[in-house]
């Protein structure tokens, strides 16, 4: 009996301690996967590298450091972007972040809203890039919304589709069925459903590009391309795409440009993750109209923001900043819709 017990006991000491090697095994394991993801994710962020930001009247003061938790902004775009052209933004999206109210505002600004070019010069926002490429785009987007813009993220339109692909689609609720042409073929079209379903990489580029069949217009269009931005992160960020991360990088990195550090995600990641959790879409209110441009020789279709709200609009962005008081320029010498800055 002595001797079945501590044969027993022996086989219970031999249990636990191979399921605590497998744990340490396991633990090792995820140790070294999570380091090479960090290396490899290092080494993917030093080839998308962009162009620094350029010093402006608005941004020269605002250093910012996101290890202290300073709320920071950054310009999100979209280019169609194709050989022998030098693109144009077709995308345009500002989001600001506050960890100390933990929440991030997002807005859209259509590509057709008509501003004034720091040169002086009036045009649609989305010929800024065409101009100047990322400086000249944010340099414009700084003084139509009066704040700092302290970092960017570029990709190619083209960029989306093999980014979706490379994660195995998306899922999307559309609200409207549609047809759109597929712009790798000429003589083809991209079918949409109404509702739930899962998008490849050419079908979710037609999606967040179609405007002209949506009842709201450009609006309806903005919100797809939300959507889209949003499963895209959200399915970058699950497990299985964790599992996948080399072939995504592979795929999306010569499509992609930005001015975040690895050391800036790391501290992004640390100390402004729950921020995400709670965003808040503003809107850019205004008009259509059509305008003469000598540049266009014609009458071109333009968004003309209301000036009233858009002083509103930088206000609160502003705010959310925490931008000092005396340091905000008053929006009054500032009209989106006059030739030059008063």
């Amino acid at each position: 009996m002595l001797s079945n017990h501590l044969n027993e006991q022996m086989k219970t000491k031999k249990r636990k301690k191979t399921i605590l090697i497998l744990l340490v095994t396991l633990i090792l394991a995820g140790s070294v996967y999570v380091a090479y993801l960090f290396f490899s994710a290092n080494s993917f962020l030093n080839t998308i590298q962009g162009t620094e930001l350029p010093e402006t009247t608005l941004n020269v003061d605002e250093k910012i450091v996101l290890k202290n938790k300073d709320p920071f902004s950054v310009l999100l775009l979209g280019v169609d972007k194709r050989p022998g052209d030098v693109g144009r933004s077709d995308s345009i999206m500002v989001a600001t972040i506050n960890p100390e109210t933990n929440d991030v505002r997002l807005l859209s600004i259509p590509r057709d809203t008509r501003v004034t070019l720091p040169s002086g010069k009036v045009d649609k926002i989305n010929a800024s890039y065409a101009y100047g490429g990322i400086p000249l785009t944010v340099e414009t987007v700084e003084n139509l919304l009066q704040i700092p813009i302290h970092y960017y993220a570029q990709i190619n339109m083209q960029g989306l589709v093999v980014l979706v692909d490379a994660l195995e689609g998306i899922t999307v609720n559309s609200p409207l069925e549609f047809d759109v042409q597929d712009i790798n073929d000429v003589e083809g079209n991209i079918h949409i459903d109404k509702g739930i379903q899962e998008l490849d990489g050419d079908q979710a580029l037609g999606y967040a590009r179609m405007r002209y069949e949506d009842p709201e217009g450009d609006w309806g269009r903005q919100k797809r391309q939300r959507e889209v931005v949003n499963e895209i992160i959200d399915e970058t960020i699950s497990l299985k795409s964790l599992t996948n991360f080399s072939t995504i990088f592979k795929a999306v990195g010569p499509n992609i440009e930005t001015n975040f550090s690895s050391r800036d995600l790391w501290a992004i990641a640390t100390n402004y993750a729950n921020a995400a959790d709670h965003v808040e879409t503003l809107q850019l209110e205004g008009q259509e109209a059509y305008e003469y441009f000598p540049s266009y020789g014609q009458d071109v279709f333009v968004w003309q923001t209301d000036d009233s709200k858009l002083a509103e609009l930088q206000l609160e962005l502003q705010t959310h900043l925490g931008l000092e008081q005396e340091t905000q320029m008053d929006s009054t010498d500032f009209d989106s819709s006059s030739d030059n800055l008063r």
